[in-house]
């Protein structure tokens, strides 16, 4: 996928995102984390092409290739979201300040991206 599928894809799933928004019961923390993963995922690929002309679209190894090329911080910024996204997903972790965490997440990563 290019730079601009990935922002196709970026902006389908913030329309998305933001029917779920906002959510003060927490009745679509799962969803809202899910939808988040997949906007990183997007916005990192775009960053890194931009950034650093390479072309990873996959979470396999991201956050190794983010460290070889310096970016630590986005690493951590997509680690902890793998981290929220596997205790809604499969366990029973509360809720807290997951959302905004993700809704913060996403717009450092946008800003890395330049998008």
């Amino acid at each position: 996928m290019n730079i601009d599928g990935h922002k196709k894809k970026v902006s389908e799933l913030e329309n998305s995102l933001n029917k779920l928004l906002p959510d003060p019961k927490g009745k679509h923390v799962v969803a809202i984390v899910e939808i988040s993963y997949g906007i990183l995922l997007h916005t990192i690929a775009i960053g890194m092409e931009t950034n650093h002309g390479k072309h990873i679209d996959t979470h396999v190894g991201l956050p190794r290739e983010l460290r070889k090329d310096g970016e630590e911080n986005i690493a951590e910024i997509f680690g902890m979201l793998d981290t929220f996204r596997a205790g809604r997903w499969y366990g029973s972790k509360g809720n807290g300040n997951v959302v905004g965490k993700c809704l913060e997440y996403i717009e450092e990563v946008k800003k890395w991206a330049k998008i």
